[in-house]
């Protein structure tokens, strides 16, 4: 069971090809689509410099944030997130490259096997927070 009130970490299933949320250091759900508000876009570099080294994926990377059940209606900018351990030391503005560090709201999900996100802004000027 989830608490909505505390903040959950989610990442890619590389085994399941789902999203696994972490909530208090355990497991508590698997999902194929979930939904986040103050999100935060987390990179573990020891775990990435060992991708590298390994040339093998682990778990090292994911977002953190506060369960919801919609984010808003009618954003003003949306953007796909990308993250690549061979190519960015964070996750990526898929339209500018740009880094993304936070989010205010991100949408989750996991369509044919591969993991989409996409952050969702409620005002041009948090997107440039975001950076």
């Amino acid at each position: 069971m989830i608490d909505l009130n505390r903040r959950v970490y989610v990442y890619f299933n590389l085994h399941k090809k789902v999203w696994s949320v972490r909530q208090g250091g355990k497991v508590v759900a698997h999902t194929k689509h979930i939904m986040l508000k103050d999100a935060r876009f987390l990179v573990g570099q020891a775990g990435r410099k060992k991708v590298l080294r390994e040339k093998k994926k682990n778990v090292h990377a994911g977002v953190s944030g506060y369960v919801v059940e919609r984010v808003p209606n009618i954003p003003d900018f949306c953007t796909s997130v990308l993250y690549n351990p061979y190519k960015n030391e964070t996750f990526i503005n898929y339209s500018n490259e740009k880094p993304m560090l936070w989010a205010p709201h991100v949408v989750m999900e996991c369509r044919n096997g591969k993991s989409y996100v996409e952050a969702v802004f409620n005002h041009h000027k948090d997107v440039l927070k975001s950076y």
